[in-house]
């Protein structure tokens, strides 16, 4: 299998049990940005590949999902919403258009539970904290670094206390009637060797509190009710915030009829 996986360090975690040698599929792994990691699966590069939830269900008809894992968090201290002045005034929200997934959750919170409905303004990467909008979107490493004297609200724990499930950022996708079975099993393997491995790798790594909890317990790479029940609230808000033209499907990978009933269940 020809996996490519964002290069985070929540991924990172995900891939963990391949990078001890602990995975016993043909694994061959690339690291990229979500963009580059969605270029890949489009082009045939890559086999199967991590991408965001909202490109998923924004093109359902193209990818085919496999149900053995997704990446889900009940916080995220990877993904931050920076307010200047507080709940009080929010008219202009800074992100950078790489996360236009964040983008939209920041969105839905702001508007499903704190009233406010600004508009979003797509800067570069590096000018994020530089302008004067009412608040900006961190994400990836160097929110979980963020100094600031400004509110900051977790995306992922907000999205949790709205719709009461862990938010699925990551899908692992094939392209559209290319998933098989064997690569169902071996993306299962990688994470079930990724769960063995969590204590290891999470005491072998220097990292604050707030860090080691999050990889301790908010980091889910299970497929389960839970995150199918946030992903059917997910698409509900992408049709009512006109992301979509109708609620989307989600398109899993469904077994053939065929297949042994000893197999190993995706959602274990």
């Amino acid at each position: 299998m020809r996996l490519a996986v964002w290069d985070t360090p929540p991924a990172a975690f995900l891939v963990s049990g391949l990078d001890a040698g602990a995975v016993k599929a043909p694994v061959s792994l690339e690291r990229h940005d979500a963009h580059t990691c969605t270029r890949l699966l489009e082009s045939g590069r890559v086999d199967v590949a991590l991408l965001p939830s909202l490109v998923v269900l924004s093109h359902a008809d193209a990818f085919d999902v496999l149900p053995g894992a997704a990446l889900s968090t009940w916080k995220c201290p990877y993904a931050r919403l920076v307010l200047r002045r507080g709940l009080e005034r929010v008219e202009t929200v800074a992100f950078d258009p790489m996360h236009a997934q964040e983008a939209l959750v920041a969105r839905i919170i702001l508007k499903e539970h704190y009233g406010c409905a600004p508009d979003f303004a797509a800067v570069e990467a590096a000018a994020l904290e530089q302008g004067d909008h009412d608040a900006f979107l961190v994400s990836g490493p160097q929110a979980l670094t963020l100094q600031t004297e400004h509110l900051a609200l977790d995306l992922g724990e907000e999205w949790y206390e709205l719709v009461n499930y862990p938010m699925v950022w990551g899908l692992f996708a094939a392209r559209r009637d290319e998933a098989t079975p064997a690569l169902l099993e071996a993306l299962l393997e990688v994470t079930r060797a990724a769960e063995q491995q969590r204590p290891v790798w999470t005491q072998a790594r220097e990292m604050t509190p707030e860090a080691h909890a999050f990889f301790s317990d908010d980091l889910r790479l299970r497929f389960d009710d839970l995150a199918t029940a946030s992903l059917t609230e997910l698409r509900q808000y992408l049709y009512f915030y006109h992301v979509t033209e109708e609620i989307p499907d989600l398109p899993l990978f469904l077994l053939p009829d065929d297949q042994d009933d000893d197999e190993p269940t995706p959602l274990l």
